[in-house]
Order: C-alpha cells, then structure tokens, then sequence
C-alpha cells in the first residue's frame, strides 16, 4: 500500500476544521431556536447561493445566511476585491453586506461589514 500526500497546507486544514465547527454550531443554535436553517427560507448555513447571471449557472457557500446578509467565518482578513466576497455579491440573493468574522485574538478589527458596491449608471 502507498503512502497518501497531504494535499492541504495547515492553515487550508486548521480552516476547514473551522468551518465545520461553525456551521455546527451555528445549525445547533438555530435548531434550539426553532429556526431552520436548512431550507430555501431566509435564514440558512452552509447552503448554496446561485448565481445565474451569466452564462454558467456558478455558486458560493457563505458560511450563513440571514435575509440579505452574508456571513464568512474566516482567519484571513477578506475585502471587496476577495473572489469570494465578490462573488458572494453576484449571487441572485443580491445581498446587502458581507459581515467578516475572524478570531478575537487577531486584534480589534475581527468583525467588520462590507457594503454592498454601488452600481454606476
């Protein structure tokens, strides 16, 4: 039998780790609320937000979702121009704000919202 080569680095493995954890726990507290979070309603986690504007259906998995918000748990500081932020503003849910969350211990901006970019006209 071979040996298996890691394929993740250890912080890609420390953050899938993570984000198990979270959306654990986040379904966990929903549930004990009564709110489901699994469905198409508008509070979900870990659930797939289409994007059908162009010419391939594509998608993004924010970590939550509440009404027009997105939720990404993360250790790496995210901003406007991060591929998955974007993306998380083309989806068809069209959302209003991103809301970063990262570890407390990495100092006083953990949390923060990025808005929805103007569109010019």
């Amino acid at each position: 039998a071979g040996r298996l080569t890691p394929r993740l680095s250890n912080q890609e493995a420390l953050g899938n780790y993570i984000d198990q954890q979270v959306r654990r726990n986040l379904r966990e507290r929903y549930n004990q609320s009564g709110i489901d979070s699994a469905g198409a309603g508008p509070v979900r986690v870990n659930r797939r937000e289409n994007n059908s504007s162009g010419g391939d259906l594509t998608y993004r998995r924010p970590d939550a979702r509440v009404n027009d918000v997105a939720f990404d748990v993360t250790l790496t500081r995210k901003t406007l121009s991060t591929p998955q932020v974007r993306g998380f503003f083309d989806a068809d849910f069209r959302p209003s704000r991103v809301v970063i969350i990262r570890p407390r211990q990495l100092g006083s901006d953990h949390t923060y919202a990025i808005p929805r970019p103007e569109t010019k006209r």
